[in-house]
């Protein structure tokens, strides 16, 4: 009887470790996905984790949607994958491939089992939707392209070409893969988005953009890639040295740079042809490059952008007056611009059209940028509702964020459906 039991036992233990060994080796690492020929992948993580049902709930609110019936086929979604790939020489290009790639977790096999009721058989593995879904997918979705479908080591992957599918499974097998992309993405967030610019412009290895929902705050992220000679004139200075960080509020923009000299240099190079004219007038009159006053600025700028004020804090304020005196007619402190603005100078301030308010936001130290953007600007209906946006310089990249919270995110939908009502 005991040997027996331990016969059962064994198996029972055998089996188990089978069992985990499969789950656990049956499917290919997401790196796999991302092949040598890839030039873009679009990536989408859990469809049924906790930050994306967070979302799924502010988009109810917003939308007034209920998701019930789209959250019952979400939560088998364990990623989602949408993949460019260009397998073609470079002496005969042609237009990128897109694969749309599903991983469905541990119900692959049963996927499998069940995938005869929707998918016709065309042999070696490869399956087109049947007519009836096909017509389907035509009629409520306007979806008029082949379905097409194969799988392979726990994904399915979909086209609406069978000699994409079988050209990038093909990539596949060959196991070599795209680091440039890869490394880039982290699967940590709502979605990603990596295009590969390895050769195609100089300096650039790659463009990374992620959406992401955190803290009730819904954030897109943007990131440039490689070897960037630029990043080095958008280094903020320290937040002990800021004075004028206080004064950042709504319709403000607030930069901060240690090389504003550099910064102006590199500016010039890539920007419209009259005002880079209108910049070198400042030689004619004064003797001096535009870029030597900017050498000048002391680490910060304040720009209201409504009022259209501005604080420059100036190391030394001689030059600058010479400059001022061109163009200004001194009346006691103040000098007055022929269209009726008024610059004053203060303790190495200048302050152009008034004295500007203290406002209520806290720049991030590390962010060399941030601009309270009121999208009142773009669009008359979203007045006063505002993106927060910022930058800042990492290790071999350069980060554009912008942010909106929840909140104004329901405003903006409440307004212009109130517009469409109308």
């Amino acid at each position: 009887m005991n040997k027996i039991l331990k016969n059962i036992i064994g198996a029972v233990v055998l089996a188990v470790i089978l069992l985990v060994f499969y789950l656990f080796t049956f499917q290919l690492s997401h790196e796999r996905l991302i092949v040598k020929e890839s030039k873009a992948v679009i990536s989408i993580g859990d469809l049924n984790s906790k930050k994306v049902n967070t979302y799924y709930e502010l988009y109810e609110k917003a939308a007034q949607t209920d998701l019930k019936e789209a959250k019952k086929w979400m939560k088998y979604i364990k990623g989602l994958d949408l993949i460019y790939y260009n397998d073609s020489n470079d002496e005969n290009r042609q237009e990128d491939k897109e694969i749309i790639v599903v991983n469905i977790g541990w119900l692959y096999p049963v996927a499998k089992f069940k995938q005869g009721e929707y998918f016709d058989d065309l042999g070696k593995n490869y399956f087109s939707l049947k007519e009836v879904y096909q017509k389907q997918l035509e009629e409520e979705y306007d979806v008029d392209k082949k379905i097409y479908m194969t799988n392979y080591k726990g994904y399915y992957f979909i086209s609406d070409d069978v000699m994409k599918l079988s050209d990038y499974m093909r990539l596949v097998i060959k196991k070599e893969i795209n680091k440039n992309i890869s490394s880039k993405m982290k699967g940590d967030t709502l979605g990603e988005a990596v295009i590969d610019l390895d050769g195609l412009a100089q300096g650039l290895d790659a463009v990374k953009i992620n959406l992401d929902y955190e803290k009730n705050e819904l954030s897109l992220n943007g990131y440039l890639y490689g070897d960037l000679e630029f990043s080095k004139y958008f280094n903020g200075i320290e937040q002990k040295d800021r004075k004028f960080d206080k004064y950042m509020g709504r319709d403000k923009i607030y930069i901060t740079n240690t090389d504003f000299k550099g910064l102006t240099t590199f500016m010039r190079g890539n920007i419209n042809p009259e005002i880079n004219s209108m910049l070198s007038l400042t030689k004619m009159f004064t003797g001096k490059d535009f870029e030597d006053y900017m050498d000048k600025v002391d680490g910060e700028v304040v720009y209201d952008y409504v009022k259209n004020q501005m604080i420059l804090p100036v190391k030394e304020i001689k030059d600058f007056k010479k400059l001022i005196e061109i163009f200004a007619k001194k009346e006691g402190d103040k000098y007055l611009l022929g269209d009726g603005k008024i610059i004053e100078i203060k303790d190495n301030v200048i302050y152009y059209n008034g004295i500007m308010s203290e406002g209520s936001i806290t720049p991030k130290e590390d962010e060399f940028i941030n601009i309270s953007l009121n999208l009142g600007l773009y669009n008359p209906i979203l007045k006063d509702i505002y993106m927060d946006m910022g930058g800042k310089v990492e290790k071999n990249k350069i980060k554009i964020r912008a942010t909106i919270t929840d909140g104004e995110l329901l405003e903006i939908y409440n307004r212009m459906e109130g517009e469409k009502n109308d």
